[in-house]
């Protein structure tokens, strides 16, 4: 367990040297060269193995390094308060060790030959997936160590928590709600079109800005150019669906459109130079079969394409009274957006009594 530093969940603050150990367990290992450096021939009269043909060398390395199954760097879940009003994080070291157990990532440990190759192989062709609480640091920071590897990754899965809330007031000011952290609540994102007259007041979402972040660090890219493809991932998770409410006692966690609209919107800004390659942004959802079925044109209808479905079970339920329900697992994209975007209305389903008052 490791300690969150701050105010409730206002700064949600991850003590560095616990972020470290947990993150070193998938590491990025040595930056990469170029693809295309030359190695040196005494390099490969040392090593009988570096004198096999490449395509035989990344052969090899595919059976020792990829795994079908999402490899979990993250995955973590917040319980309650302790006795001394910090937050801890209970983190799944099982599930995130399970996708490396039986790879040999001591080959990115190995020669500068070795590494690169098999680092190349080893992002390329793997899902990397993060999961459960994490406000979207651990990503950044993960991110930000891989350095050149990060060039080599081709599909990224994050869980996408339901924004927190904040209260909009009729001259577009905002106040945080509960739980709801301080940053990116100021007023209205700057992408969106104000309004021609005053705001309407009641509960709107924050769009945390470290998803920004995380794009902006996808599009960096110096040696692959226009040839580089991949794909981020956003499970929405169960029941949370931005912008549709398929069942109606889910309305009090509604989801707006607005983080949606802006990833498409930071998409364009980050991807729009041919030589940073393409990125495709897939959102990930799943609820009840039933509600799917009726609900289906809802989804379609706000500017969802589904383009994968298959069903699943959900078990939900306290320990020992557990409910096994079944359940439909889609993927949709969004269609393109237009300019100029409107920011969503406020939540109809908040009451009036949990609007923020004055200290």
């Amino acid at each position: 367990m490791a300690e969150l530093s701050g105010e409730g969940l206002d700064t949600f603050v991850y003590h560095e040297d616990s972020l470290t150990e947990i993150l070193n367990e998938i590491p990025p290992y040595r930056p990469p060269t170029p693809p295309n450096a030359s190695i040196k021939s005494s390099n490969l009269s040392k090593s009988s193995f570096l004198r096999l043909p490449t395509e035989i060398r990344l052969r090899i390395y595919s059976f020792c390094l990829v795994n079908p199954s999402p490899i979990v760097v993250w995955s973590a879940r917040m319980p309650s308060l302790n006795s001394n009003l910090t937050h801890k994080l209970d983190w799944n070291r099982d599930r995130m060790a399970s996708g490396t157990r039986n790879l040999a990532l001591g080959l990115l440990r190995c020669s500068t030959t070795v590494a690169v190759e098999s680092a190349q192989v080893f992002y390329h062709n793997n899902t990397f997936r993060f999961e459960g609480q994490h406000r979207y640091y651990p990503v950044i920071t993960w991110l930000d160590k891989l350095n050149e590897n990060r060039e080599y990754l081709q599909y990224l899965e994050i869980t996408i928590s339901n924004p927190f809330k904040a209260w909009q007031f009729p001259d577009g000011s905002r106040r945080k709600m509960s739980c709801a952290p301080t940053r990116g609540i100021s007023s209205h994102h700057p992408y969106f079109a104000s309004p021609t007259g005053s705001y309407e007041e009641g509960e709107v979402d924050i769009v945390d800005p470290a998803i920004e972040t995380i794009i902006s660090l996808l599009s960096k890219c110096e040696n692959y150019g226009d040839q580089r493809s991949m794909t981020l991932c956003l499970d929405a998770g169960w029941y949370n669906i931005p912008g549709v409410e398929v069942h109606e006692e889910e309305g009090t966690s509604r989801f707006s459109l607005d983080l949606p609209n802006l990833v498409d919107i930071w998409r364009t800004k980050y991807f729009s130079d041919t030589n940073q390659g393409a990125l495709k942004i897939v959102w990930k959802g799943e609820v009840g079969s039933q509600h799917f079925r009726e609900g289906e044109h809802l989804i379609e209808r706000v500017g969802w394409k589904i383009f994968h479905v298959h069903e699943g079970e959900h078990q939900y339920g306290c320990p020992g009274y557990e409910t096994i329900a079944p359940t439909m697992h889609f993927l949709m994209r969004r269609d393109e957006v237009t300019e100029p975007i409107i920011a969503a209305g406020p939540n109809p389903y908040t009451q009036w009594h949990e609007r923020p008052i004055d200290d």
